[in-house]
């Protein structure tokens, strides 16, 4: 196993830990980001970097990072897409019997039943979006009938937690403009980056896990990246708006700052934040109800059974416990909850595996699930949750084109199937990592290990 790269932080902050190889170590600019991230007042033990970390312009921490607090809450360290998150969902579907009109008549369901962005007209009431809020995965078992066994291969059983159950103090803690965003944006994807994408199998990495986990080769496998949608973000932007303004020291302008977790603003905060990521995991069960109706109809099997591989945030903020039971604030900025075999006693299968991960390469490469290995405890049970971009959103615009995307899609044998609502040229291909590089990167640190390599088939995407 390789160490991580230290890097002592300046001016008093905290040490930078790299989990990552040397040809993937970030830039000056997004290096001098980390730099004010590790003097957030409150963090503790150190910035953890993962392998898939890059900057954007839009936000003032880069994505791949993850930061551990003691009583105290940095809203910075996050970006406002709470609770987005990718789920995985397996089959015995081989994918040899996907014919182009079969792939078509499933896409083609999926875009009539799924709006990109909101529905014409309320999809929930204000009752149910709050319900939602409140309840968590409670609700969703109800209304979707899942199982016990579906509702246990979710990040915390899709609740996140939080120290009341008091629903009125939840609803308080939520803004009347965000609540209203839920009612037409429930069961949808987004654009940008969202995406739904059926893969092959095409490589058994490990096979004693897969088998664990029911993966096997020539067979068909879903991801789902999206997450709490417009509510989740414009709450997260009213409050920033809010807390800035009172949290912001005055005097150095310090862009990363932070709260009292035990303070009236800090309470709320984190009541608003679990209850827009529950919306985050409701969401996607919802979909996933989609996806499979479409399989279905399109198979013409209603018998067909298509169960959840694994379900995690990659933004999130919550109180976990570290090493010896430390109680954290745990601020995860692109990098998924990776739980090892030790962190999961209590389930049949992870207690032998360590907790499915998924790590997408993009729509025009090879993606791979893992499973969390135990040295991911070192970054807080967190590992990267993808490639990572080479190329920020307005470089890849300026430099592809939306042909040049589809053509290559088309010359790689990648059905793409689109909403139309934004410019493909942002996702190109070539604006990620090498997904190999940060493969070998998160194996060789113990971070997580690779148990299958996927190839893309047919990509949903805005």
């Amino acid at each position: 196993m390789h160490f991580p790269l230290e890097q002592t932080s300046k001016n008093g902050g905290l040490p930078i830990k790299f989990f990552l190889t040397p040809e993937l170590m970030p830039d000056a600019a997004t290096v001098a980001q980390l730099e004010d991230l590790a003097k957030a007042a409150g963090l503790a033990h150190h910035v953890a970097v993962l392998p898939d970390v890059h900057r954007k312009s839009r936000n003032l921490s880069p994505t791949g990072t993850v930061v551990a607090a003691k009583n105290r809450i940095v809203p910075r360290a996050v970006d406002t897409g709470i609770n987005c998150g990718i789920r995985m969902v397996r089959s015995d579907i081989d994918v040899r019997a996907l014919t182009a009109p079969v792939l078509d008549a499933i896409f083609d369901e999926l875009r009539r039943t799924i709006p990109v962005l909101e529905h014409e007209r309320d999809a929930l009431s204000e009752e149910e979006v709050a319900d939602i809020l409140v309840q968590g995965g409670q609700w969703s078992q109800k209304r979707f009938g899942l199982s016990d066994e579906e509702l246990n291969c979710i990040e915390n059983r899709a609740t996140m937690p939080t120290d009341t159950a008091d629903a009125a103090a939840i609803m308080a803690s939520m803004p009347e403009k965000a609540i209203k965003k839920g009612l037409r944006s429930f069961c949808t994807i987004g654009d940008g980056n969202h995406f739904l994408e059926l893969q092959e199998i095409i490589e058994v990495l490990d096979r004693d896990i897969a088998k664990l986990l029911g993966l096997a080769a020539g067979k068909a496998v879903f991801m789902l990246h999206t997450g709490s949608r417009t509510l989740g973000s414009r709450m997260m932007k009213l409050y920033l708006a809010e807390l800035e303004e009172k949290f912001r020291p005055a005097q150095n302008g310090a862009p990363i700052w932070s709260m009292p977790a035990d303070s009236e603003e800090g309470i709320k905060y984190a009541r608003a934040v679990s209850a827009a990521s529950n919306f985050g995991f409701a969401n996607r069960i919802a979909l996933t109800e989609k996806l499979r109706a479409a399989m279905r109809k399109a198979l013409r099997d209603g018998s067909l059974q298509m169960p959840l591989l694994y379900d995690c945030a990659h933004v999130s903020i919550k109180l976990e416990e570290w090493n010896g039971g430390e109680k954290l604030w745990v601020h995860r900025h692109g990098a998924s909850s990776a739980l090892p075999p030790s962190r999961c006693a209590s389930h049949p299968v992870f207690c032998k595996t360590g907790q499915p991960v998924p790590i997408p390469g993009s729509m025009g490469h090879h993606s791979f699930i893992g499973v969390a290995d135990e040295n991911a405890v070192a970054t807080f049970c967190s590992v990267n949750h993808g490639a990572g971009r080479v190329m920020d959103k307005p470089d890849a615009l300026a430099r592809f084109t939306e042909q040049q995307v589809h053509s290559e899609m088309e010359a790689k044998n990648i059905r793409l199937y689109r909403y139309g609502s934004d410019n493909i040229a942002e996702q190109a291909p070539s604006s990620f990592k090498d997904i190999s590089q940060v493969i070998r990167a998160m194996t060789a640190l113990a971070l997580a290990r690779p148990v299958v390599r996927v190839r893309p088939v047919a990509v949903l995407k805005g």
